[in-house]
């Protein structure tokens, strides 16, 4: 599956095999001027990303041919593009494991027109114009360094001490950017969560939790080093780098 991006109007691809609700949804959407593909299986849904350009992905769970978790998970290792979880499952650790996955945001059914426009505005906010992966810092964007790693806060690229690029979800560089700016200070789950989703985002703190568990994985630091970001028990998470910064 290829990261592609629409250069004009955003694109949402809707994956649901209720078509009423898909129907709902569409209709949301075309009339507050997104342009919209449907699909009601994930064969459709791969048959459509191999030929179109597309901004952000609405994705159903409950599939009749496959997982949406997996899916989600698949599209997450190839590319940035926004995803959100669409789906009837409530329960807090679906909506845990659906942002482990990669997702963006995730909307339980029912919901109203009003709340699917702002997670969709919300998240191609966050998401729009960002290309991945990117193997070269454009000179002129702002550079945070922090032990041997470099964050383009420009790009949204960030690269070890050997030059390799490390991937990462929109989720997760949103994450890292607020830590780098501001280091050594406790930051809490509240905090953390209205800086990765904004205002109207009614999610849970675990899913902070399951972000910096996979920022620590992917920041590989040797075992007898510091803990780069350190739970601070009843509060939340402290970066403990030094960052510096320049252009």
């Amino acid at each position: 599956m290829k990261d592609q991006r629409s250069n004009t109007h955003p694109k949402i691809l809707i994956l649901e095999d209720d078509r009423d609700t898909l129907e709902e949804v569409n209709e949301t959407l075309t009339d507050d001027g997104f342009l919209t593909l449907c699909a009601i299986n994930i064969q459709a849904f791969e048959n459509l990303t191999t030929s179109h350009v597309i901004d952000l992905f609405l994705i159903d769970l409950n599939l009749p041919d496959g997982n949406g978790f997996t899916l989600v998970r698949e599209i997450r290792r190839e590319s940035e593009v926004g995803i959100i979880i669409v789906s009837g499952k409530t329960s807090e650790i679906d909506r845990v494991v659906g942002l482990e996955m990669g997702a963006d945001d995730y909307i339980s059914k029912p919901f109203s027109p009003r709340e699917l426009l702002a997670r969709v505005q919300s998240v191609l906010r966050r998401t729009r114009g960002s290309t991945f992966p990117r193997t070269v810092i454009d000179s002129g964007d702002e550079i945070a360094e922090f032990l041997d790693f470099k964050l383009d806060l420009g790009s949204r690229h960030l690269l070890a001490k050997d030059g390799k690029g490390i991937e990462l979800t929109t989720a997760e560089f949103d994450l890292l950017k607020t830590f780098v700016e501001a280091p050594n200070r406790v930051l809490s789950r509240d905090f953390l969560l209205n800086q990765l989703h904004g205002l109207d985002w009614f999610g849970y703190d675990r899913g902070v939790d399951g972000l910096v568990s996979r920022l620590r994985r992917k920041i590989k630091l040797p075992a007898e080093t510091m803990s780069l970001i350190k739970t601070v028990r009843g509060v939340g998470y402290m970066f403990t780098a030094s960052v510096k910064k320049h252009s």
